[in-house]
């Protein structure tokens, strides 16, 4: 019987146009480029916004999946290190708020425009989590982009890789779900666009799993939907 329903955040629930992410890391490199100024450090903006795209090849790669690209502050402290500029923590700490806000210029936005009502529906019947890799936006930044795009109330708990120091797939990130929800695994059905991060990660922990967006080169097996609005049926339907 599922109790609960967890649900992975990008592509899920929100999304970006195709060059957000690229035109955000130009906007973090003149924000470091700045600071590292006033610190009366000068740098090459384009090496910065070059580093900063790297970040997201390493993030790729599975082997990096439990380094140092999992907080923000590991992030900047490469960007720094790629500079030849000594990443002190003062240093870091004077980029982080710089490097975190960068979602706020392009904010993401909702896959579904009644996301939020379907969150809402979702949630008189079941508990909510959201588990979600974060790359350079972390958890608490997140809560503020949910806030904003009124989808935050409707979630009783919220597992992010940055906090976690898991990611998707991870056995690690699905374990701190299952204890977070004190429930059994197969009492938790996880909902993600991911095939490999989501669905078999979310299977291979135990969970139930359901992919968001339907894919013919899938197994006939896997289970999908292509909106919110399936969810509470299909969920029904396991039930039985």
């Amino acid at each position: 019987m599922i109790r609960a329903i967890s649900l992975d955040l990008w592509k899920t629930l929100i999304l970006d146009h195709d060059q957000d992410e690229a035109l955000r890391d130009r906007i973090r490199a003149q924000a470091i480029r700045e600071v590292l100024g006033e610190h009366g450090v000068a740098v090459s903006e384009d090496g910065l916004y070059e580093s900063l795209r790297r970040i997201d090849v390493l993030r790729r790669d599975v082997r990096e999946m439990r380094d140092w690209t999992l907080t923000t502050s590991s992030q900047i402290r490469f960007v720094l290190t790629q500079a030849s500029v000594y990443p002190s923590r003062d240093l870091v700490d004077a980029v982080l708020p710089h490097y975190e806000a960068a979602i706020f210029q392009l904010m993401p936005t909702l896959v579904e425009p009644d996301t939020p009502q379907l969150l809402a529906d979702l949630a008189r019947h079941y508990s909510l989590s959201m588990t979600s890799n974060t790359g350079k936006t972390p958890g608490q930044v997140l809560l503020k982009v949910l806030d904003m795009l009124n989808i935050r109330m409707p979630f009783t708990h919220f597992v992010f890789s940055d906090e976690a120091l898991y990611m998707k797939p991870d056995k690690g990130i699905w374990g701190l779900l299952i204890d977070t929800n004190e429930l059994k695994p197969e009492e938790i059905v996880h909902v993600g666009d991911s095939y490999t991060m989501d669905y078999k990660g979310a299977r291979a922990a135990g969970l139930q799993a359901i992919l968001f967006g339907r894919q013919e080169s899938l197994p006939a097996e896997t289970l999908a939907i292509d909106s919110l609005s399936e969810l509470a049926p299909t969920i029904e339907e396991m039930n039985r």
